[in-house]
């Protein structure tokens, strides 16, 4: 290439990174071309993480290291129609114990209700959604639509009229769920102060004690951070709530430092269908972005349910969700409180695998195989009778994926 060429590609290229640089700074946190950037090249940085060990951090030496019953707060989200699965989710914790400490100062449960015993949640559960309701901040909002479904809600559980509770809170008890995340925060940086990391749980979330407290002993909390199982596009990149969402402490005392920002969140909650991606789109407007590098180590399915993907055989795993059937999470609880070292992914088939792996080195089991819920790698036929049926349709599917050019070898 001429030198003249050369040098020309070189201004370019150092004005193209000055252009960006400008923009990125003079730009709001959470403006499209920002979030753009931010999004890419996090997406870079964890591709790039691919081409080596990308667990070898979590084996150097801990420099933070973290008590998570006294230094971590943990806020527990549930709804009246689900307030039975609190108790068993803090019995399956107990079993080992070391994950919450003490009710109140260390750990607090919000719903849609107000419970002040322990009869059916086993805890006392706070009514976000009547303090959202009540807040001074959202005076002019008194008539919005969520607000009287809630009080629908309201008037049935103070009726004690448990069908049409639940009634209810199948039919719109997503869209209270949302109105729980800023409120649940809020609570848990004013009652649970000065803690390192605060972690949001569904009550139908169990998290690993020695995985969490590997992954925390290695993030600085002096940081704002923001950690999670990463969905969504670009605009909105959140950490899925069922996975567990990690907030660092620096990082909520930053958001609520800006008082004029959490009052908008209070409002967006009241048209957001989903409160994890609020969350998001909250910090992003103090310039706290997810960090992708350590979605891997968060998981949105049971223990049954979950695929162990090659990628992450290695990997520590911190968390499972949609534990909802009587005893699942106990039984969690009782078979993962056996490890005293990180579970990891590749550990899930020995620990809860329904039939030795051994069985499928030969021929498969006559009632087959299933893999879970639909996703974009899962291909779903109809007309399968038998395990055999199903090997010669994938022959057949990569086969032709071969002749169209979509995979090689």
């Amino acid at each position: 290439m001429p030198i003249r060429r050369r040098r020309r590609l070189t201004t370019l290229l150092v004005v193209a990174v000055v252009v960006l640089t400008v923009l990125f700074v003079a730009l709001p946190p959470d403006s499209p071309v920002v979030l753009a950037v931010v999004f890419n090249g996090g997406r870079l940085r964890s591709a790039l993480s691919y081409l080596g060990d990308r667990d070898a951090w979590l084996r150097a030496r801990a420099r933070h290291p973290v008590h998570l019953a006294s230094e971590v707060g943990c806020l527990i989200k549930t709804g009246y129609g689900t307030r039975h699965r609190v108790r068993e989710q803090l019995s399956a914790f107990a079993v080992r114990g070391g994950v919450l400490g003490d009710e109140g100062r260390d750990y607090l449960v919000v719903g849609d209700w107000e419970a002040n015993g322990t009869a059916d949640s086993g805890a006392r559960a706070v009514d976000a959604v009547g303090l959202v309701m009540r807040d001074a901040r959202l005076a002019e909002m008194a008539d919005h639509e969520r607000f009287g479904k809630y009080r629908s809600l309201r008037t049935a559980v103070e009726a004690g009229d448990e069908v049409r509770a639940a009634e209810l809170g199948a039919r719109f008890g997503w869209e209270l769920d949302a109105l729980k995340f800023i409120m649940g925060l809020e609570l848990s940086y004013k009652r649970m102060p000065h803690k390192k990391w605060y972690i949001i749980l569904d009550d139908d979330t169990f998290v690993v004690k020695e995985s969490l407290e590997l992954l925390l002993s290695h993030l600085d909390p002096a940081k704002p951070q923001y950690v999670g199982n990463a969905v969504g596009d670009y605009r909105a990149r959140f950490a899925h709530g069922g996975s567990a969402v990690i907030v660092s402490g620096e990082a909520m005392k930053m958001l609520f430092g800006r008082p004029d920002i959490v009052r908008d969140a209070y409002i967006s909650s009241l048209d957001e269908t989903w409160g994890d991606r609020l969350v998001a789109t909250t910090l992003q407007r103090i310039g706290v972005y997810i960090d992708e590098r350590y979605s891997h180590y968060f998981n949105g399915e049971a223990p049954v349910m979950t695929r162990i993907r090659a990628d992450r055989v290695c990997s520590p795993i911190v968390s499972f969700h949609g534990l909802r059937k009587p005893g699942a999470m106990v039984h969690a609880g009782r078979t993962l409180g056996r490890m005293r070292k990180p579970v990891l992914w590749g550990q899930l088939w020995e620990l809860f695998g329904r039939k030795p792996l051994e069985l499928y080195e030969g021929q498969p089991p006559a009632e087959g195989d299933h893999v879970g819920p639909g996703e974009e790698e899962v291909s779903l036929w109809q007309g399968i009778r038998n395990a055999e049926d199903c090997k010669r349709r994938r022959r057949q599917s990569v086969w032709d994926q071969l002749v169209k050019g979509e995979i090689y070898f």
